[in-house]
This record gives C-alpha cells, sequence and structure tokens, in this order.
C-alpha cells in the first residue's frame, strides 16, 4: 500500500435518462470531462482514474488525461449495481502494495463540484482516517412514513419533527443535511474488507448552490446548460 489517494470515477456506458450521457457535451467538454477536469485541478490526487465497460467512455476520458480501466465483468455495469462494485473490482486488480491508502469515489454526474470541495474532502479524509466522508448539503425537510407500510390505510408518523416540536429552519435544535452521492472518500483497506462504502463513522463534506446539481434525466441536463450558459453571460 502507498500513503496516496486516488480519485475513482465509475461511468458505465448505458444511460436511460440521458442517452450517453457521460460522454455528451455539456458547455464546452463532456459531462466527465468536468469532473476530471475539477479533479485534477484540486492537485491533491495522485491518481484520476475512469473505470468503464465503455471504450468510447474511456477513450474521452483518457483524451481528458485521466488514466482507465476497462471492466471485464458485465455484471458491474447493469442499471441495478451499485457504483461500489466496479471501484472495488479495480481496486483489487491493483497489487496490494500498489493500492493506495484512501481513495475518493466520485460521481462524474455532478459536473459543477469545485475543486475546492475535493480538496476539502482530501483534508477531511486525511484526518478522518478510519471514517468515510461524503458530499451533502444543509436540509430542512419534514419527513414521513407509514406505521405500518404493507398497510396502504395507515397514518402516517413524523420522522424528524414532533408534533410537539414543529420549528421553522432558523428555530430548528438540530442541524440536518442531506447526503448528495457526489462523492464518497474513504480507507481502501477498509472499503475492501467490508464491500461497502460505509463501514464506520461518516462525516460530512458541505457543498452548495450549483454544485447540488445531479445529471439524472432530460430535465438535469438543460438545467445544467441554462447554467453554464448563465455564467457565461
Amino acid at each position: 500500500m502507498v500513503d496516496e489517494c486516488w480519485a475513482i470515477i465509475p461511468a458505465r456506458g448505458g444511460s436511460s435518462g440521458v442517452k450517453g450521457k457521460n460522454i455528451k457535451i455539456l458547455g464546452d467538454k463532456p459531462l466527465i470531462g468536468h469532473a476530471i477536469n475539477a479533479l485534477q485541478e484540486a492537485n491533491v490526487f495522485e491518481k484520476v482514474l475512469v473505470t468503464s465497460d465503455s471504450n468510447e467512455i474511456l477513450s474521452v476520458a483518457e483524451d481528458f488525461g485521466a488514466d482507465v480501466y476497462l471492466r471485464s465483468n458485465p455484471d458491474e455495469s447493469n442499471s441495478f449495481t451499485m457504483p461500489d462494485v466496479p471501484v472495488m473490482s479495480y481496486l483489487k486488480s491493483v497489487p496490494s502494495k500498489l493500492r493506495p491508502k484512501f481513495c475518493l469515489m466520485v460521481q462524474c454526474t455532478a459536473p459543477f463540484v469545485t475543486s475546492e470541495s475535493y480538496q476539502r474532502a482530501y483534508n477531511k479524509l486525511l484526518k478522518k482516517e478510519h471514517a468515510t466522508i461524503f458530499a451533502a448539503h444543509v436540509a430542512h425537510s419534514f419527513l414521513w412514513q407509514r406505521e405500518l407500510e404493507d398497510n396502504p390505510d395507515s397514518k402516517w408518523l413524523p420522522i424528524n419533527h414532533p408534533f410537539s416540536e414543529r420549528v421553522g429552519r432558523q428555530f430548528s435544535k438540530v442541524r440536518q443535511i442531506n447526503e448528495t452521492g457526489a462523492f464518497y472518500g474513504f480507507s481502501v483497506n477498509a472499503f475492501l474488507a467490508t464491500g461497502h462504502r460505509f463501514f464506520s463513522e461518516a462525516f460530512p463534506v458541505l457543498i452548495e448552490g450549483d454544485e447540488l446539481i445531479d445529471v439524472n434525466d432530460m430535465h438535469d441536463w438543460e438545467f445544467a446548460e441554462y447554467k453554464i450558459l448563465n455564467k457565461r453571460s
């Protein structure tokens, strides 16, 4: 194991929401290029790597200076498989003595996450090296769930806002955050040993504004395009 942190982007070829979105041009570059450039500009990752089942995606990633890894198992690239799986598969392909101590798993569908946020993620990971760090933003939502999930007529109960303490955001006694999915950082050894991105403690790295945009469908894509055009004007 080497004392390094690698940024790994899992990017499968299939996409139902936006066809070919990972290499579709957003502004002046492919969607995946935004994430690669921001990670490179953070200047804290010894390697920025893209793992994919698509040679076309990997070719684009190489054009942006990323290392690439072609997946051999098609089951790692279906729409049901969590991104943990292909990232884990790649890390296992690296000889143990050459593996990095830390990894930042990055979703390229959040194109506006800044290099500064990636730097903050890296720095927090160094301080919390036995925990998982994750992208999040401050939220204040009133959440509900059925008392009896199998009964459609069951009453609904508040989860995080007791009837007696229903207050506005500015008066809330606790700080609530929402996990965005933009990135996760963790110890490689712990990740491989447990098989999941969350294995002990977890700490958020807060992002905000345009960084929260996550491209999943055409509405998201059009909104991202609008944001880029608005920044240029």
